[in-house]
Formats: structure tokens, C-alpha cells, sequence
């Protein structure tokens, strides 16, 4: 994702655009936390992930281009964790999903 079209958004240097609500998490973090085994589950990987890409979808408006990066960015996770989720055992499996996002 960050070397894609809308790559350059979400690279760790980044900051936000409104100098009161920082980013709390990027996918540099994202990457680093998942490298050191931070994450118990892969349902706290996919938390952290939607919370990336819900910030810029919450602290932006619709009409700024970062907030429908974010939310095509957003679906596109969707649809690939929904496959790893697929493979979980039953009593991990989540069956909500972003809680910004709105599924067409």
C-alpha cells in the first residue's frame, strides 16, 4: 500500500493537516509493531491498520483528497483481511468493520 498510487500518504514522516490532531499511527508503525510481534492477533493488526487509514477519514473532509485516499485505501484492506479472517478459528473472527466506513 504505501508504494501504490496513493502511497505517498502514509509513509511515517507525514504529519497532520490540522496541527491539533496528530496521527497516532501510520504504517511505518503499523510495520515496525508487526515486525517486533507486537500484535497478539491478527484482529489487533487489523485494528491498528483501519485506525491508520480512519484518522484522516474522520479529521478531513469528504471532499479532501487524504480522506478518499483514506477510504478507498480503507476498502482495499477490507476486502484482503476479509480473506485472512476467512481462515480463522470461529471464535476469532470479527464480523464488523470499520466503524467510518460505509460499505456501498
Amino acid at each position: 500500500m504505501k508504494t501504490g498510487q496513493y502511497g505517498w500518504g502514509w509513509h511515517s514522516e507525514n504529519k497532520s493537516t490540522f496541527t491539533d490532531k496528530p496521527i497516532l499511527l501510520d504504517l511505518g508503525l503499523v510495520k515496525l509493531n508487526f515486525s517486533k510481534n507486537m500484535y497478539s492477533s491478527p484482529l489487533d493488526f487489523a485494528s491498528n491498520v483501519r485506525l491508520v487509514f480512519e484518522n484522516p477519514m474522520l479529521y478531513n473532509p469528504k471532499t479532501d483528497e487524504v480522506h478518499g485516499m483514506a477510504h478507498q485505501l480503507l476498502f482495499y484492506f477490507e476486502m484482503l483481511f476479509r480473506q485472512i479472517q476467512a481462515k480463522l478459528p470461529t471464535n476469532q473472527r470479527v464480523n464488523e468493520f470499520s466503524a467510518v466506513y460505509e460499505f456501498d
